[in-house]
């Protein structure tokens, strides 16, 4: 049986440098991409946490395919995964992540890709000041935006001023009908959350330091496209 070859991009970040295992809290849109996307750099290790299942309206933004539907997505994502490269590893929790359950198997660059704020604001449980977590990769995403937020969980001050950014659920308005989410724009957002775990995983290796960058927003409203970084 073949397996993948890493050479292309070996020059800048192999399999070596990815050897952490990539949690993923939420499996949908951008996870599920983020998790594609990693693997295709090198990652082999995965734990995924999701409580939903695969429906027809998500295989044009997820990772998944027609065979899928009806699976768990976390079991969908494993398979997708595997069919890529039969040499990962994945540890699947078919629910929703909660930190009073979970916090203590979590490990290796957390993303957090969940339809929620309110589940945001419960995994800061889990990851501010927590020595087994190295960096936070956040996305947010809209019908023509996108958000990628770099939080460093080892410094109070960067958990309490990304907590602050938090709505209330009831706040976050929510696009008209057939503007939901668009897969050009999943896309973007999860290649950039994953080279950014990447970048973080090559500075190590070549003991450089690595500064978490400023947060980076796609925008591509009003028939233009803008990058904008701030922090």
């Amino acid at each position: 049986m073949g397996e993948p070859d890493f050479l292309r991009h070996s020059g800048w970040v192999g399999q070596t440098d990815l050897a952490e295992t990539l949690t993923i809290v939420g499996c949908g849109a951008v996870g599920s991409h983020v998790a594609l996307c990693a693997a295709r750099m090198g990652f082999t290790k995965f734990q995924l946490f999701d409580n939903d299942q695969v429906e027809p309206h998500n295989l044009p933004n997820q990772a998944f395919n027609v065979k899928h539907i009806g699976w768990s997505k976390v079991e969908a994502l494993q398979d997708v995964l595997r069919e890529f490269n039969p040499q990962i590893e994945v540890v699947t929790h078919k629910c929703f992540f909660t930190s009073a359950e979970h916090k203590s198997t979590v490990e290796g660059p957390l993303v957090i890709a969940t339809d929620s704020m309110s589940s945001r604001a419960d995994l800061l449980s889990t990851f501010s000041e927590n020595l087994d977590i190295s960096g936070v990769f956040e996305s947010r995403l809209g019908f023509d935006y996108g958000y990628v937020n770099i939080i460093d969980n080892l410094s109070k001050s960067a958990c309490d001023k990304w907590a602050k950014t938090l709505l209330p659920d009831s706040a976050v308005p929510e696009g008209p009908c057939n503007q939901k989410i668009c897969t050009t724009l999943v896309q973007m957002t999860s290649s950039l959350l994953v080279h950014k775990i990447c970048e973080r995983a090559r500075s190590f290796r070549l003991e450089e330091p690595w500064t978490f960058a400023p947060s980076t927003m796609f925008d591509v409203s009003n028939n233009s496209f803008r990058t904008i970084s701030f922090k």
